[in-house]
């Protein structure tokens, strides 16, 4: 379970609409198309998901866009490849979440 304080969940809030939309403000477009194209689907243990809940919980607690990229960058390629996928995870599942039911 990720944990992100009533002041933090407007700005994630805020951050899921924008990739909802397709803009993608925390992750550099390239790098992103590049790990989706190399291997588009991708299997998590439950022990890596563990492992990225606490990237992401310390990525959404950083208070600006400027330190979450930086956070980003600092983060080895397979870290950042796993923050990534995890992150459009949560977006794919939130937008599945507030959609319509269609039956």
């Amino acid at each position: 379970m990720i944990y992100v304080s009533p002041d933090q969940l407007s700005q994630v809030e805020f951050l899921i609409h924008q990739s909802i939309q397709g803009h993608h403000l925390l992750f550099d477009s390239e790098r992103v198309r590049e790990i989706f194209l190399r291997a588009p689907y991708c299997e998590f243990t439950e022990a890596d998901a563990y492992e990225m809940e606490h990237h992401i919980e310390r990525l959404l607690t950083k208070p600006t866009l400027e330190t979450k990229r930086a956070y980003l960058a600092a983060l080895d390629p397979a870290t950042y490849e796993r923050v990534v996928r995890t992150y459009f995870n949560i977006v794919e599942n939130n937008l599945f979440e507030s959609a319509k039911v269609l039956h």
